[in-house]
């Protein structure tokens, strides 16, 4: 086990963490420790709020933690911390939204998360734009010339030394809170999201390997891992979500799909999209704390149904869903007179069997079936039928070459009415039958 973990509660029981430790105990250790390593340190609960008082804070988080807005972005940014944590099973280093380095172990309990022990407030000599921020925000304090002084005295220290106090938070709470706690084991990992696979000594295979825990594996060099280019942004994909512009981000989906697998008969391990789940985590928790959680509850929910390989159709659903997810979670509920063309646009990027008709369309927007048609012109540079029949077609596409579903049940998913026209129809789009486009892109496996 590489958390820290209190044991099994009954759902009866308590899951305050306050009530669970002894926190006066928990502060003497705290304060021992920041004052040996000179590393700031803090235990907060589930929300990011501080379980004990801080120890050996700089004045730098001093300072911004002053203002309530700021100290808000620091509460989630902790919280968001410990998450990650327990949700990787190990400690996690990350920047926090003031570009400060921490390390993050979770308190578990079970499968609940009571809360963190949190270290740092630090620069790292090397590596630090290899780590993720896991918070990105336009701050007021950002330029002020008395807080930039401040960060001139920020500590800055090699990332060997956080392995260190990693190593030491290890002892420590073995050796104390697992007295009253027997169950209680920490082990620690040093980033943010899965670790990359490296070569073994044979070069054959890739294993991948968490360091500094204990018997099971030799650690990886403490070194920041190169990771190769993204297709991922995590600003434009908040940019968007801001926007309500849901077919612009399942564009990001779509693109970043086509790097993870060029070939469409390639399928992928499902831990492959463990850096979309967590960049869309991050999103979340961004907006809200509640939003985060939720979100990684369906990322949790389908890393344990799953383990075998994923084909392109099985990852674009389930990375269309989460999006889908994160934009119903954080988008405020629309009255119908807020409704607009590009809501329209979002429901059917959403489902493309959401509206058929023009008739249907024009009565979420309430308005003439006439007055639609021109609006949906004019917006979309096409005409609603051709626009909704080309979204269908697409997703015919992916079940055509990554299913065995027949023919005729896919055109009848697609509300292809009748069913006949849904092959006139792709033929008239694609050139070709649905049958001989199977056969072209799955070698012939049907």
């Amino acid at each position: 086990m590489s958390t820290i973990n209190i044991g099994d509660l009954t759902t009866h029981e308590v899951t305050d963490l306050r009530q669970l430790v002894d926190v006066d105990r928990l502060q003497q250790i705290q304060d021992e420790f920041a004052a040996e390593t000179g590393l700031a340190m803090i235990t907060v609960d589930s929300m990011g709020s501080p379980v004990t008082r801080a120890s050996e804070f700089s004045e730098f988080c001093q300072f911004l933690r002053r203002d309530p807005a700021v100290r808000r972005l620091c509460y989630t940014c902790d919280a968001h911390g410990g998450f990650q944590s327990s949700l990787e099973g190990r400690p996690v280093v990350y920047q926090c939204h003031a570009g400060l380095v921490d390390f993050s172990v979770s308190i578990t309990t079970g499968n609940r998360f009571l809360g963190a022990v949190l270290a740092g407030q630090v620069l790292l000599k090397s590596g630090q734009d290899k780590l993720q921020q896991l918070l990105t925000a336009k701050e007021a304090w950002r330029g002020d010339p008395e807080i930039e002084e401040l960060t001139r005295n920020l500590k800055v220290v090699d990332l060997e030394k956080l392995h260190k106090a990693a190593d030491a938070i290890i002892s420590l709470a073995n050796e104390t809170l697992g007295r009253a706690h027997p169950t209680m084991v920490i082990a620690s990992g040093p980033y943010l999201g899965r670790l990359p696979g490296i070569p073994s000594a044979t070069g054959h295979d890739r294993t991948v390997l968490a360091p500094l825990l204990e018997g099971r594996s030799k650690a990886l060099p403490l070194m920041p891992i190169e990771s190769p280019p993204s297709t991922l942004d995590s600003a434009r994909v908040a940019r968007n979500l801001h926007r309500r512009k849901v077919a612009d981000n399942l564009e990001i989906v779509s693109r970043h799909l086509d790097d993870l697998l060029p070939r469409w008969s390639q399928k992928i391990p499902r831990d492959d999209l463990t850096p979309f789940e967590d960049m869309l985590i991050g999103v979340a928790t961004s907006e809200g704390l509640q939003y985060g959680r939720d979100l990684t509850v369906e990322v949790m929910r389908n890393r344990g149904s799953r383990r075998s390989p994923m084909n392109r159709y099985e990852c674009q659903l389930y990375c269309e869903r989460l999006v889908i997810k994160l934009h119903d979670l954080v988008e405020p509920r629309l009255t119908v007179k807020d409704r607009t063309v590009d809501t329209l646009i979002n429901e059917i990027e959403k489902d493309p069997t959401s509206f058929l008709t023009v008739q249907s369309a024009a009565n979420y927007l309430v308005l003439s079936e006439s007055h639609f048609a021109r609006q949906f012109k004019q917006h979309t540079g096409h005409s609603f039928n051709s626009y909704v029949s080309a979204k269908r077609l697409d997703r015919a596409k992916l079940l055509l070459a990554h299913t065995t579903k027949p023919v005729l049940r896919i055109a009848t998913e697609l509300d292809f009415q009748p069913v006949n026209y849904f092959s006139r129809c792709f033929k008239k789009h694609f050139g070709i039958t649905p049958s001989q486009y199977r056969n072209q892109f799955s070698g012939g496996t049907a």
